[in-house]
């Protein structure tokens, strides 16, 4: 059993890629879900969506601090989201594309850093805004995303950001010692090949990564859907969570064992 209803969801990264899916599910199962993005048009397509369906839980969204004319701090965004939903429960960190093919020796610093900048530092900005709001909430869940070769390392996926995403699980890991005991969980699930929408930010002419090429490698014989991914950020959401923080969780069909 996953209870999620009446709780209330930030999700970054939850308006495309392999996250609309998993927005769809958490409505479904009647959380709320506020949209934190910088594509407002995307996600009102997705709220749309989820409308017609007619699920308990209710899809808006709040665009991101820095999309905003004239900017705002995200401090600001979270704190009118309480406001309006009356909780901040759970936060998902989803945020960034697939990664594109490169390597050491076309990788310099200052790509390097924007990828750290983008994943474990939007992570790390969302924790820190929701904070004082998770420490209100009932039932606390913070999920971050890594990869496969974000958390062990390898040659299959985009060299920055396994880098970057590595970085984010270390954050997973001193968060869930550090807010454990006021009982905020902080897990992380460990992606493998998922399928998604393709990136449509700019890739400066860069070949995006291809899941189904890590499909030799991938023991349960085929590419990861958003759905599954879907069924496992509802687990780590789920009011019966709250005995389970510091974990990675994956979602990779067993690429992770190879």
């Amino acid at each position: 059993m996953q209870t999620l209803t009446g709780r209330t969801c930030v999700f970054a990264g939850g308006s495309g890629g392999d996250g609309a899916s998993a927005v769809k599910a958490l409505c479904k199962a009647g959380m709320n879900v506020v949209l934190m993005t910088h594509q407002p048009t995307q996600a009102q397509g997705l709220i749309a969506e989820i409308e017609k369906l007619g699920f308990t839980g209710k899809c808006m969204v709040a665009q991101d601090g820095k999309a905003q004319t004239p900017p705002i701090p995200d401090e600001e965004v979270f704190r009118k989201i309480y406001e309006e939903q009356g909780s901040v429960d759970v936060i998902i960190s989803n945020t960034g594309a697939s990664g594109h093919e490169d390597s050491i020796d076309t990788v310099d610093v200052e790509q390097l850093m924007k990828n750290v900048q983008q994943l474990l530092g939007g992570s790390y900005s969302m924790l820190k805004c929701a904070l004082p709001y998770l420490r209100k909430s009932v039932c606390p869940r913070v999920i971050f995303m890594t990869t496969v070769e974000g958390a062990r390392g390898g040659n299959l996926e985009s060299f920055a950001n396994a880098v970057a995403k590595g970085a984010v699980l270390s954050l997973t890991k001193n968060c869930a010692a550090r807010l454990a005991a006021e009982g905020i969980t902080v897990n992380c699930i460990q992606k493998g090949a998922i399928e998604r929408l393709p990136h449509k930010g700019s890739n400066n002419g860069a070949k995006e990564k291809d899941p189904a090429a890590m499909l030799p490698y991938i023991p349960a014989g085929r590419v990861g859907t958003p759905e599954d991914l879907a069924a496992a950020i509802c687990f780590l959401a789920s009011e019966e969570t709250s005995y389970i923080t510091g974990t990675v969780l994956d979602v990779s069909g067993g690429l992770s064992l190879v």
